[in-house]
C-alpha cells in the first residue's frame, strides 16, 4: 500500500495539532510546520503518541516567503 502524505501547515496547536496527529494516526505520512520550539515539542509528542504513519517536523512561518521556499525546495 503506498502511504499517503499530507502536509499541515500550523500544525503545533488547535485544529492543526488535531488534523496532523489524526492522520498520523490513520496511517498517513505527515509533513507538519511549527513556526518556533514549543509547537516543535507539541508535534514531537503527537509524533510518539500517535502512530501509524510517518510525522515530520519543519519550522515554518507561512507569512515568510523565504521560509516557503525553502520548504517547496527540501
Amino acid at each position: 500500500m503506498t502511504e499517503r502524505t499530507a502536509l499541515v501547515a500550523g500544525a503545533s496547536r488547535g485544529l492543526g495539532l488535531g488534523l496532523a496527529a489524526e492522520l498520523q494516526r490513520r496511517g498517513w505520512g505527515v509533513v507538519a510546520t511549527a513556526r518556533d520550539e514549543a509547537g516543535r515539542t507539541r508535534l514531537e509528542a503527537v509524533a510518539r503518541e500517535a502512530g501509524g504513519g510517518s510525522l515530520s517536523i519543519e519550522q515554518l512561518d507561512i507569512t515568510d516567503a523565504a521560509e516557503i521556499a525553502a520548504l517547496r525546495r527540501r
